[in-house]
């Protein structure tokens, strides 16, 4: 039994190094295999967030993630726990080849050869991109990469994924083949997205921030149904 949630955040501020605020007092919770939208107009600090719930950024309040205050002890434990797939693929892939950066992670968690190797190969299924190993990720298409991306977060098994824009930039099959890909993980999902069809089609739950504050929280049915709240925080659909 998970008696904790996925994610705790209490009074959660942060502000970038030249005192520009991103987040201005965060209180958020995540519950085990719950898949939320996080939607709001760029600047609104949907990635300064996401960031902090592996630990790469921190700021003052509480955070704990599977019940783990983020301290630099756990670290390594909320890391494994956590994956986060970047927009951008060039950001996640930097080896020579595909087999490589899929089996970053698990090299590093010290898995065996045999353990890597199995890894990598269910990774690699669950987004559809077999029989790649061998390539160099920069040979591939951006719909490729995106999917390798996916499956870099995937081999260290973790307990949540958070997307950033997991879509953008990809040309209707790419984007049909990537949600379907995340519709099927049975686990705990936070996508960032501006894509409000996508939101209604992956998430139960849809979340509004503006300006480092959430100004909405609800099912997805309610919040996306709310046109004055939409338009009010500049959400269209495509």
């Amino acid at each position: 039994m998970h008696h904790n949630k996925a994610a705790e955040i209490r009074g959660l501020k942060f502000s970038y190094p030249d005192g520009t605020p991103a987040l201005s007092g965060i209180d958020f919770d995540i519950e085990h295999g719950e898949s939320i939208a996080l939607l709001g107009a760029n600047g609104a600090g949907k990635s300064t967030l996401a960031l902090h719930l592996n630990g790469s950024l921190r700021g003052e309040g509480q955070i704990m993630i599977f019940g783990l205050p983020i301290i630099k002890s756990n670290l390594k434990e909320i890391r494994r726990r956590v994956g986060l797939v970047f927009q951008d693929p060039d950001d996640q892939l930097f080896s020579q080849t595909v087999f490589d950066d899929v089996a970053f992670g698990p090299i590093n968690m010290g898995l065996s050869q045999e353990d890597v190797g199995g890894r990598v190969a269910s990774a690699l299924a669950a987004v559809g991109m077999e029989g790649f190993e061998k390539k160099p990720p920069y040979h591939l298409s951006f719909g490729q990469k995106k999917r390798v991306a996916i499956a870099t977060a995937l081999s260290m098994e973790p307990d949540m994924l958070v997307l950033d824009e997991p879509t953008s930039n990809l040309d209707p099959r790419g984007k049909g083949k990537v949600l379907e890909i995340i519709k099927s993980l049975p686990i705990t999902k936070l996508i960032i997205t501006h894509n409000l069809d996508e939101a209604s089609r992956l998430c139960e739950r849809a979340v509004i921030m503006s300006g480092g504050k959430i100004v909405a929280d609800g099912t997805s049915q309610a919040v996306l149904s709310d046109e004055p709240l939409l338009k009010k925080y500049e959400l269209t659909y495509d």
